[in-house]
């Protein structure tokens, strides 16, 4: 970084040590190399500094291309869409459609895999779009680091000229320079100062724009490792309970048919024995009276056993809903 960068000065931004506050072998080394500059030459005077300055724009200019190549679209759209597609899969109680139908009960397996099929490649596109918005983030960060080092290291510099010209324009007032050399001087050293406060607020809004790209890779981590991850755990959760459902229906149908069955039988038995019993007499009518009595007691007692399955099938799928 040239001759002065040499100086162990390591202020805090925005603060010059004077020279006073320097261990003596410092000053020794600050007082030779103000004798150094030839005050009465406009030339080397303009020259005083010259070099940090140039480097100064320079790395502004950097740290400007770098800050104007910020992706600094808004993430309102990608997060609106990875919300929306969220919602429309919600377990929530404002949930509309087929997720308050799930919630009776009445959501089938096909309908919660169409709703899940549907969001799913939005959501994918969305956490796409995210982790490349992050890893780009990750990356300006780093070369804002680096950019902010070069930058520290300019600003001891321009402190150690600065310390350097105020014992230049000491010693030509002790050595009895015109005022006119005296100024020109004092004008370079207030350049000097100016350039060190655009390199402290410069270091100033490198560290603001790290600290939102950190804020914002934040909130894409969290998208990405807690909010789709959840999401999916939620659809996996809701595709069991609606093939649940779905068995339940069916094992509800079967029943309903079985126990229509038996009562049709139970009818078509007794008819049946009533009337051998017309023809084979009174003693043979009162054995199929009985007969029938002891069967339609036996189907009675299966649709019974039939009904407790059914019923206890209901209490363990109404056990597993979450």
């Amino acid at each position: 970084m040239g001759e002065f960068s040499q100086f162990a000065l390591v202020p805090e931004q925005g603060v010059t040590p004077e020279k006073g506050q320097l261990d003596p072998e410092m000053q020794k080394r600050i007082e030779e190399m103000a004798a150094r500059l030839d005050v009465r030459d406009p030339a080397a005077v303009q020259g005083f500094g010259a070099r940090a300055q140039k480097e100064m724009s320079t790395f502004s200019n950097l740290a400007l291309e770098q800050m104007l190549r910020e992706d600094v679209r808004p993430l309102g759209g990608v997060m609106q869409t990875l919300a929306e597609q969220i919602r429309s899969c919600s377990f929530g109680a404002e949930a509309k459609g087929w997720i308050r139908r799930l919630f009776g009960g009445a959501a089938s397996l096909a309908e919660v895999r169409a709703a899940y099929e549907k969001a799913e490649p939005k959501i994918h596109a969305c956490a796409d779009e995210m982790t490349d918005r992050r890893v780009a983030l990750m990356r300006d960060s780093a070369l804002l680091d680096r950019l902010y080092e070069r930058n520290e290291e300019l600003y001891r510099e321009l402190c150690s000229l600065i310390v350097v010209g105020e014992e230049a324009i000491r010693q030509a007032r002790a050595g009895g320079q015109d005022a006119q050399t005296v100024a020109r001087l004092e004008r370079r050293v207030q350049d000097i100062r100016v350039t060190q406060t655009a390199s402290t607020q410069l270091a100033a809004q490198i560290r603001l724009v790290q600290q939102s790209d950190e804020q914002t890779c934040a909130r894409l981590q969290a998208a990405l490792e807690v909010t789709i991850p959840l999401w999916k755990s939620q659809m996996a959760a809701a595709l069991g309970l609606a093939r649940a459902t779905d068995s339940m229906r069916m094992q509800r149908q079967v029943s309903a048919q079985a126990r229509k069955g038996i009562r049709e039988g139970a009818k078509e038995l007794a008819a049946q024995r009533g009337a051998f019993a017309d023809a084979a007499g009174k003693s043979d009518r009162e054995l199929a009276q009985q007969t029938a009595h002891d069967l339609l007691t036996e189907l009675e007692q299966i649709e019974q056993s039939l009904k407790a399955q059914e019923k206890a099938r209901q209490g363990r799928g109404e056990a597993a809903a979450p």
